[in-house]
């Protein structure tokens, strides 16, 4: 049974290395970075969707609305946004190929148009105005970007679900072959139900 540490090797050293200081050396994985990019992303989607849904007439739940929608889309900009993002997907899935023999398709902008429902190039019109939000609006201010051009969260969720899913196989995959992975496998369903149960619980 090869380990985790194995995959890492074989993979190209899928994990980022930071110095703190003279004598600590902390291991970024790479594999954990994209699960958590994922879910961030998901759960940010959820909470705002459900505040906003439910409209609560305490005004703080406006502006965590608004701090859940920058999260959002900070975080979907970290794994679908610039290509010179260091967590991006196509980075990530360069690092860790598809085992052989493993019926799953690379991912890409086809996995993530076919489980939306939609063409490549209202993919990309979606993509330019996630990364516009991103860079006028939230890593940096362009008072002359307006307010009426964010955009809907929708896609963002959805193609963050699919690449968790998309995630999962791989793993499974490279789980398949002997490798010593300890996976969560909770359905993407489940997890949306976990994050609506969260937010339901306080937003009122």
């Amino acid at each position: 049974m090869r380990s985790r540490a194995a995959l890492r090797q074989q993979a190209g050293s899928a994990y980022l290395s930071m110095h703190i200081g003279p004598r600590m050396t902390v291991h970024v994985d790479r594999i954990e970075v994209q699960f958590g990019l994922a879910h961030d992303c998901i759960r940010a989607c959820v909470y705002c969707s459900y505040i906003a849904l439910r409209k609560s007439a305490r005004p703080a739940w406006q502006s965590i609305m608004d701090m859940c929608y920058a999260d959002a889309v900070i975080t979907w900009n970290q794994l679908f946004g610039s290509d010179s993002q260091h967590a991006h997907w196509k980075g990530f899935t360069t690092l860790i190929p598809i085992p052989t023999g493993v019926p799953l398709k690379p991912f890409g902008r086809e996995i993530i148009c076919n489980y939306i429902g939609i063409n490549e190039e209202q993919w990309s019109s979606y993509h330019t105005s996630m990364v516009r939000t991103r860079n006028n609006r939230l890593a940096h201010f362009d008072h002359r970007s307006p307010l009426a051009d964010l955009p809907n969260l929708t896609w963002a969720l959805h193609s963050a679900y699919i690449y968790r899913a998309w995630l999962l196989e791989l793993l499974k995959g490279y789980r398949a072959q002997g490798y010593a992975i300890v996976i969560d496998e909770t359905p993407g369903d489940m997890v949306l139900k976990m994050f609506e149960e969260q937010i339901a619980e306080v937003c009122i």
